[in-house]
């Protein structure tokens, strides 16, 4: 285009295509394609020249060139052709209705919204964009009436007009379009994912029945689809359904039952999660193994204490965590020891702590972390019984074992620990001293005040406060 009220090479173009479209050439895509983009090129719809040229196509005889025409001047949602718009959203012409609707302003949809209704509602397949350009429309509108018009249209939306639909009705969290919601899935073949998502996301609870009969169909997505949607309504009347369902022949399929079930929740979630710990694909193990950790009751310890010696011994560990079952002492203590990873280190520790069993800890470990970590399992015993370990403890030569040795003395209050405590005030690292003080005044010897004389002036601030705070 040589300047913008230039309109040869758009008549040339326009001429082009409807000498094509006569002659039944396939060059005409090409040549639409060609229209299309000279007709929607900013500088000539932001020229008043130009935009009469497209006023002036949207009455032209071929239906090719007023489509082009019409969307083109769909683009601005410009006021001045609103009257346009209405015109073309009454052809018969669905690349007319197209565009028209896209070129609504938010005032025009108000005003047209019972035609938008019907255009929604209009069955066939060549109006199938057209219902979903509208029941957009309808959606981005705040007409009272929108949520439920869009979920009337749901019995003649199409697979990709369901998907629009649900997304809008999941976006307003009302739950009261459950019913058509489940019409659609009890009566339709078309969009059920979405809708199955929809029924979960809402946690429509009268779906629960038709949600397990759609469990019957080939389709590995619905299923799963239908599976999470059970799992988030949670009611247990569809659990039988969903365990049956960890026969299913594909992993993911029963992966996700596994996982609604521990959802849904009661007597049949630790033994499903038991059988699942067996099966031969490694996401759904992990997933039996998830489940029991959170789960599981005491059938569930050798499964998690055999997990510990797995890729999944974080989970297991938490699991043991809850459970804190004492004869999972010598597994827990293997992790302290074995592990190179300082989170299960961490999890075996607290385990160990919550036992309240005396298993034999490596205080003495060549490795510090190993030795760190089995202190702190001591202090937190807080039993009389290993004030010895911990007094030897206080002379490793890792500071962090030194002070978590003070800090679990302080917890015993036993007269044996009052020595190597003061001596530890002269370490030479401040968090051992600081601790000392602070487990010094927890035991509160009679003698305190001459025991903490020292700390109270030393140099650093951390210990001045542990001999001066109160106990």
């Amino acid at each position: 285009m040589r300047a913008p009220d230039d309109r040869r090479p758009g008549d040339l173009l326009v001429e082009r295509l409807v000498g094509l479209e006569s002659a039944g050439e396939p060059a005409g895509a090409e040549a639409y394609r060609d229209l299309y983009e000279h007709a929607h090129d900013r500088a000539l719809r932001s020229d008043p020249a130009g935009s009469r040229w497209l006023v002036a196509l949207t009455a032209h005889p071929n239906g090719s060139v007023r489509a082009i025409a019409v969307s083109a001047l769909a683009e601005g949602r410009d006021p001045a052709h609103q009257a346009i718009m209405l015109e073309a959203l009454a052809a018969p012409d669905p690349r007319l209705v197209v565009p028209a609707v896209d070129g609504l302003t938010a005032r025009t949809v108000t005003e047209v919204f019972d035609r938008l209704v019907a255009l929604v509602n209009r069955p066939g397949e060549p109006w199938s964009w057209a219902r979903r350009c509208a029941a957009r429309r309808i959606a981005e509108s705040g007409h009272p009436r929108r949520l439920s018009v869009l979920a009337g249209a749901l019995a003649h939306a199409d697979h990709g007009g369901v998907h629009d639909i649900v997304h809008v009705l999941i976006r307003s969290g009302d739950p009261g379009f459950g019913p058509a919601l489940v019409e659609h899935l009890r009566s339709r073949t078309t969009g059920l994912i979405a809708v199955a998502f929809a029924l979960g996301h809402l946690r429509v609870a009268d779906a629960t029945g038709p949600l397990v009969d759609a469990l019957r169909t080939t389709d590995v997505t619905l299923a799963v689809t239908v599976l999470r949607a059970l799992g988030r309504i949670g009611a247990e009347e569809a659990a039988p359904a969903v365990r049956s369902m960890l026969d299913h022949h594909d992993a993911e399929v029963r992966e996700a039952a596994l996982l609604a079930l521990a959802r849904i929740g009661g007597p049949l979630v630790v033994p499903a999660a038991l059988t699942a710990s067996d099966d031969g694909d490694p996401s759904v193990r992990g997933g039996a193994i998830r489940v029991l950790a959170a789960h599981g009751d005491q059938r569930a310890v050798g499964r998690l204490a055999a997990a510990c010696d797995g890729r999944h011994v974080r989970v297991a560990l938490t699991g043991l965590v809850r459970l804190a079952d004492p004869r999972v002492a010598p597994t827990l203590v293997d992790v302290l020891v074995s592990t190179t990873d300082r989170p299960a280190r961490k999890l075996a520790g607290r385990a160990l702590a919550r036992i309240g069993a005396r298993p034999l800890l490596p205080t003495w470990h060549q490795d510090r972390l190993v030795r760190r970590a089995a202190v702190w399992v001591v202090g937190q015993r807080a039993d009389a019984r290993d004030a010895r370990v911990l007094i030897r403890a206080l002379r490793d030569e890792d500071e962090l074992v030194r002070a978590r040795a003070a800090a679990a003395l302080g917890r015993m209050a036993v007269a044996e620990a009052l020595t190597p405590l003061t001596d530890a005030l002269d370490d030479p690292r401040p968090r051992v001293r600081a601790n000392a003080a602070t487990a010094l005044r927890r035991i509160a010897p009679p003698d305190l005040p001459d025991r903490l004389a020292a700390a109270r002036r030393d140099p650093h601030p951390a210990v001045r406060a542990a001999a001066t705070a109160g106990p």
